[in-house]
C-alpha cells in the first residue's frame, strides 16, 4: 500500500468520487456477456464506492464489493443501489477479504494498479468458477478541447510526478504470468453533461490532488486554473463530455 493509495481511505476524496463521470451503460451490458458459468456472482475488487457494483448487483445473482477504504463503503452504501439486497460490502484489503464464491467474474475499475498482484490473484483465484474472467475498465472524458489548460493545473499540484503515460496496467499483470488475456473492447462515446463545479471538484477525487494533499491556497490555486481552461467551453454553466471506456478482460493465474 503506497502512500497515495492511502489517500482513498480520506473522507473527502470518498465524497468527491460522486463527481465522477458514470460508466456507460454499454459497460455492463459487456460484462453480463462475459459471465457464462453459475452461479452469477461477481466479485469487485477495489470497489470504491461501488460505481460498477451498485449498477451491476441487480443484474446478477449477487455481487460482493470489496474495498480497503472505510469512507469509500461508507458512501457506495449511501449511494444509489448501495443498500440492493443483491449487494455486500466489506472494509478489507482484497489480499485478506473474506471471499463467498465461486465467482463467474472478477471487476476491477482503474483499482488494480493498487493492489500487490501475486497476494491478490491468489487470493481470488480458489474462488472462481472454470471460465471466470478478471475485467479491468477504464473510463472517463476523451477529446477535450480544454485539456491542455487542465494538464497544466495537473502538472502544477499533482504529488505524482514523472507519470509514464504509456503503461498499462494489464500488460504489466500479463507480464508478471498472472494473466492470461482473452479479449478487450471498447465502448461507444455517450454524451455527459456537468456543472463547471462539479468537473473540478472529481479531480480532488483523485490520489495525487486531493484536498488534504494541498494547502487552501493550493487547491484553490488548482481550481482556478480548471475553471478558467474550461469555462470558454461550457454552455449555461455545464460542460458537454464525451464518456467511453475501456474493457480488457482474460483469466486470472496463481503465481
Amino acid at each position: 500500500m503506497t502512500e497515495l493509495a492511502v489517500t482513498f481511505q480520506q473522507p473527502a476524496v470518498a465524497e468527491a468520487y460522486q463527481h465522477r463521470p458514470p460508466y456507460p451503460d454499454e459497460v455492463f451490458d459487456r460484462l453480463l456477456e462475459l459471465i457464462v458459468d453459475e452461479p452469477r456472482r461477481v466479485l469487485d475488487i477495489g470497489a470504491g464506492e461501488g460505481a460498477l457494483a451498485r449498477p451491476l448487483a441487480p443484474r446478477v445473482e449477487h455481487v460482493d464489493a470489496i474495498d480497503f477504504s472505510e469512507p469509500m463503503v461508507a458512501a457506495g452504501k449511501r449511494r444509489p443501489g448501495g443498500d440492493h439486497p443483491n449487494l455486500s460490502w466489506q472494509v478489507n484489503p482484497i489480499e485478506a477479504a473474506d471471499l463467498d464464491g465461486p465467482y463467474a467474474l472478477v471487476t476491477a475499475g482503474a483499482s488494480i494498479h493498487w493492489m500487490p498482484w501475486e497476494e491478490t490473484f491468489a487470493r481470488i483465484v480458489p474462488h472462481l468458477t472454470p471460465n471466470a474472467q478478471l475485467v479491468v475498465i477504464e473510463h472517463g472524458p476523451v477529446d477535450m478541447p480544454w485539456w491542455d489548460g487542465v494538464v497544466q493545473a495537473i502538472k502544477k499540484h499533482s504529488r505524482k510526478k514523472n507519470h509514464d503515460t504509456n503503461y498499462n496496467v494489464v500488460d504489466a499483470i500479463r507480464d508478471r504470468g498472472l494473466l492470461d488475456p482473452t479479449g478487450t473492447a471498447r465502448t461507444a462515446p455517450v454524451t455527459y453533461h456537468q456543472k463547471i463545479a462539479d468537473y473540478v471538484e472529481q479531480f480532488h477525487s483523485t490520489s495525487s490532488l486531493a484536498r488534504d494533499l494541498m494547502t487552501p491556497e493550493e487547491a484553490a490555486d488548482f481550481d482556478t486554473i480548471v475553471e478558467e481552461a474550461v469555462r470558454p467551453y461550457a454552455h449555461d454553466g455545464l460542460l458537454e463530455l464525451t464518456i467511453q471506456a475501456e474493457l480488457s478482460w482474460g483469466r486470472p493465474l496463481a503465481a
